[in-house]
């Protein structure tokens, strides 16, 4: 009889471990989901880069971003500038450079710019990609081609600058996630209206209570970039934001986990 209750005593202790091992993954796997990597880990190693995306995957992103540009001949590549100069020192547009041309091109740490296909074929489907249409309709073709070759759908969060852009694309893509980049509040309560668009996302200026509260009625998500300080990211967690872009993927990740163990 006293085996019997020992074993049903260690069964049950078991099953608790089991269950707080299974609410902190959960707990973790939420934290995470909230933190997009701008440009990769970009505050630590160079943005767009194969290390700066490694590094954030290193300390546990769920979310990479990339914004894309296109080349003369039609390829997605990624970078925040349509110029190469800021980052390569050559001074040209990446719309007017060949595929030969940018492939050649090489950054002050040595690295190459990247084509989108170049980070799907690295990382598959082992991540998400938020990814920014930098030239809005212009690129949406070449946008959804890609995603229909690759398959990746549900591995996309797809921004832009323009409702237009976002509408078309949920025509074609009915389960991607949109995410609207506002330009101010007033866009941002445009946003709440249409149906195409699952995420609005504004510059951290707008980081309010009230931004939120109006975004969460309309039953889209409120997003905040750029979060880099302890301050701004402490004050997008206690304002209730869905998720935010951070240079610092792994300070944002250790400021969730204390602000989660805190109500716990």
């Amino acid at each position: 009889m006293k085996k019997k209750k020992y074993i049903i005593t260690v069964l049950l202790a078991s099953l608790c471990v089991l269950g707080v091992i299974l609410i902190q993954k959960h707990s973790n796997q939420k934290i995470i989901n909230k933190i997009y990597s701008h440009r990769g880990a970009s505050g630590e190693e160079p943005e767009h880069s194969f290390p700066a995306y490694d590094l954030a995957l290193l300390y546990g992103s769920h979310n990479i971003e990339q914004d894309l540009v296109t080349s003369k001949d039609g390829t997605l590549y990624v970078s925040h500038d349509d110029n190469a100069k800021r980052l390569t020192g050559v001074d040209r547009l990446y719309s007017d450079m060949t595929d030969e041309e940018i492939n050649q091109l090489r950054t002050s740490d040595n690295n190459h710019i990247l084509r989108l296909q170049d980070v799907f074929d690295r990382y598959k489907k082992t991540t998400h990609y938020v990814i920014e249409l930098k030239e809005n309709d212009k690129q949406i073709d070449l946008f959804n081609n890609i995603i229909r070759q690759n398959n990746m759908e549900d591995f996309v969060i797809i921004q832009a600058r323009t409702l237009t852009s976002l509408n078309k694309i949920k025509q074609t893509f009915p389960k991607i996630t949109t995410l609207l980049l506002a330009k101010d509040d007033i866009e941002a309560q445009n946003a709440c209206k249409a149906d195409y668009v699952d995420i609005i996302s504004l510059n951290t200026k707008f980081m309010t209570k009230d931004i939120v509260k109006i975004i969460h009625e309309a039953n889209k998500q409120a997003n905040f970039w750029t979060l880099n300080s302890m301050a701004d990211i402490n004050k997008a967690i206690n304002l209730g934001a869905d998720s935010y872009f951070t240079n610092y993927t792994a300070k944002a990740i250790e400021l969730e986990k204390k602000h989660a163990s805190f109500f716990h």
